[in-house]
């Protein structure tokens, strides 16, 4: 059998030299001439059969322009398959032959090519490999003669090679499944001997199946992002009926928001609901390609997005899309190193070949590091903002993991009570859930879910006044210095009242007006209202607790923020510079780092602080029936609220004038 195959195959190749005789005087295909069996090539090298394969099969398309006297071919290579593993094909097609190879770059270096385009086109003849999706230099553009696409791991190519191994057959199923994979792969599938379906089959297990993502609902649970998908699947959809230009779709999206709380699994949701592939990838797999040089990094991106080209319509995913930084704040040793990779994303963005049908979406936690030219219009101009979700969300979220249990009314009970809890938490908790039913051998319940659960601790009224005061302590600084209309203050003591908002023990909702602009004093007096509550402690307790402090959320963190964005951005320091994003209030260091900027947001704090203390110090009376008020009724609003601000006579509940 597989001596029969090979002579079918040698025949096959000697009928294309046959034909290429004929062809008059200089137009000759002796190139084609193949001494080398194709079972000894096969034996030696799947990839170089598969790829000495496709370039026949080219060649015979061509075999008109291959043959003349005078030829530039430009040839596509799929961007999952080696330049090498081609041009070594070729070499051994083209062995007698005075025919020039060129594997071509597949970026340029400092913005121009490392290429001598006249010493190779001097040649005769000349053959340039280049990556499907990857620029060509202008010249070789110029002076083509012919260019065509290297269809490689024909189903046939694949099924012979599989004989001529001793790999038995494959189906056309795990042919085309094969036919996905990077060449370096293919010595692995059809090892000598062993079965390529075999191999086949565990690809299949690899590959990762869509119907747990299409069963994720991306119209709710997601707020403006739910909106921007059934907009965006109404869109694709009537650019593939014609009725939409792609210039009308648009052309991608950058979600950010705190870890945990869904993004990658939204995008891949969203491919499957718009019937759209999806190419994952980002800039730590990038840079992770080879050893990480500028080329090697390059290369790999080019490759993303031919990929992304080839599959369209396609969604291109990049995760952690901030590391890719800004180039305004590259340090200086690493500086022209990263300038290059965010220019070489742009050119993959804006390419001149363009990317109909390719959706680009980033994801990330920090939008504020990625550089302003990559998230304007036309390229990642939608910014969706991924929140921790709310009660409800949190209860879609676990009947999604707990499909049994998606009607049953505790359900929302337990997510209500789950404040803080991300997207991947409540899978967690879904997955241990599930564990402690299998381990039994039966379904799973709600008491699964409450077991692993840590019930939060019931506080008794000495807390509640602590948090009462905090609270009001934010209510009273609000509202006598007008920061916004107070419309609720509530605590919650974890046995009636929860929160189902957020983690937290009381919360203070203010209705801001709106402004065209802010001024300083309206700077100040916000640092004032976030200083509140703790300043309200020390007042009432003579000290203070941790609830103004500890998370990127909380009371010290807003204020802290504020005030260097009044001295960096707003010119109301000491000096009236502008250094927007100098500073990482994320990261402690780079505010210790410059002295005088810690002085000076040090000073506005401790200003501010001060004038909330010797406001509720002059308040106390006031400040103290708030909150035990606060502390008896756990939650204030309309009437016992105004009831309770300076100046009222709680008694008859009117306003007392002053004489």
């Amino acid at each position: 059998m597989d001596k029969s195959l090979a002579n079918q195959l040698d025949n096959y190749i000697y009928k294309l030299q046959e034909a290429s005789r004929r062809l008059k005087g200089s137009r000759s295909a002796n190139f084609l001439r193949a001494e080398t069996s194709s079972r000894a090539i096969a034996r030696g090298s799947a990839r170089e059969f598969l790829a000495h394969c496709a370039l026949i099969s080219l060649f015979r398309r061509n075999i008109g322009p291959i043959s003349e006297p005078s030829c530039v071919a430009l040839i596509a290579v799929p961007s999952h398959w080696r330049l090498e593993d081609v041009n070594e094909a070729a070499k051994t097609i083209f062995r007698d032959d005075k025919i020039r190879l060129y594997k071509h770059p597949t970026s340029r270096r400092r913005g121009s090519w490392d290429i001598d385009p006249m010493e190779l086109l001097a040649s005769g003849k000349l053959i340039v490999f280049f990556h499907e999706g990857s620029p060509v230099h202008e010249d070789f553009e110029l002076a083509a003669t012919m260019r065509d696409r290297l269809k490689l791991c024909d189903n046939r190519h694949l099924r012979a090679l599989g004989r001529l191994r001793g790999c038995g057959d494959i189906s056309e199923y795990h042919a085309a499944l094969i036919s996905t994979q990077p060449s370096a792969r293919m010595d692995a599938i059809f090892r000598i001997g062993q079965p390529a379906q075999r191999a086949a089959m565990r690809l299949a297990e690899e590959r990762p199946t869509s119907s747990e993502v299409k069963q994720l609902d991306v119209s709710k649970g997601f707020g403006e992002a739910s909106v921007w998908a059934q907009e965006l699947k109404t869109d694709i959809q009537e650019w593939r009926d014609g009725k939409l230009p792609w210039s009308e779709v648009d052309k991608g999206c950058l979600l950010y928001g705190p870890p945990g709380t869904g993004k990658t699994r939204f995008a891949a949701a969203l491919a499957a609901e718009c019937e759209m592939h999806l190419e994952a990838t980002s800039v730590a797999q990038w840079q992770s390609s080879k050893d990480g040089h500028l080329g090697d990094m390059l290369k790999s991106m080019y490759k993303s997005f031919a990929a992304a080209r080839e599959q369209a319509p396609c969604l291109l995913f990049l995760d952690e899309f901030d590391s890719i930084g800004d180039r305004a704040k590259f340090p200086s040793r690493h500086a022209d190193y990263s300038t290059q990779v965010i220019n070489g994303l742009l050119e993959c963005i804006d390419g001149i070949e363009g990317r109909e049908g390719v959706i680009v979406v980033g994801a990330c936690n920090f939008p504020e590091k990625i550089d302003p030219a990559l998230i304007r219009s036309g390229r990642l101009e939608k910014h969706v903002y991924f929140s921790m979700p709310d009660a409800n969300a949190r209860a879609e979220i676990l009947a999604f993991h707990l499909p049994s249990l998606g009607k049953d009314p505790a359900l929302k009970e337990i997510a209500s009570r789950l404040p803080g809890k991300s997207g991947a938490d409540l899978e967690r908790l879904a997955r241990e859930a599930r564990r402690i039913a299998r381990r039994e051998h039966r379904s799973v319940t709600v008491d699964d879910i409450r077991s692993k659960i840590a019930p939060l601790p019931a506080l008794n009224f000495d807390h509640l006044l602590q948090i009462a005061t905090h609270e009001a302590g934010h209510a009273l600084v609000a509202h006598m210095l007008n920061v916004g209309r107070v419309e609720r203050v509530e605590i919650f003591d974890n046995i009636v009242t929860f929160s189902t908002d957020f983690e937290a023990h009381g919360i203070t909702v203010l209705e801001h007006p709106k402004r065209p602009f802010w001024t300083r004093w309206e700077m100040m007096k916000m640092i004032t209202y976030h200083l509140g509550g703790a300043a309200a402690e020390e007042v009432f307790f003579k000290d203070t607790s941790t609830m103004a402090s500890g998370s990127e959320d909380s009371d010290f963190a807003k204020a802290t923020s504020l005030a260097v964005r009044m001295v960096t951005e707003y010119g109301f320091g000491s000096s009236r510079y502008y250094l927007p994003g100098s500073v990482d209030v994320n990261s402690p260091l780079d505010l210790w780092r410059d002295q005088r900027l810690e002085a000076e947001v040090n000073e506005i704090l401790q200003q501010q602080y001060d004038r909330a203390f010797d406001m509720l110090s002059g308040l106390e009376t006031s400040l103290v029936q708030f909150a035990v008020k606060l502390a008896e009724m756990k939650t204030l609003q309309g009437n016992d609220l105004k009831m309770l601000w300076p100046g009222t006579d709680i008694s008859d509940g009117k306003k007392a004038r002053k004489c």
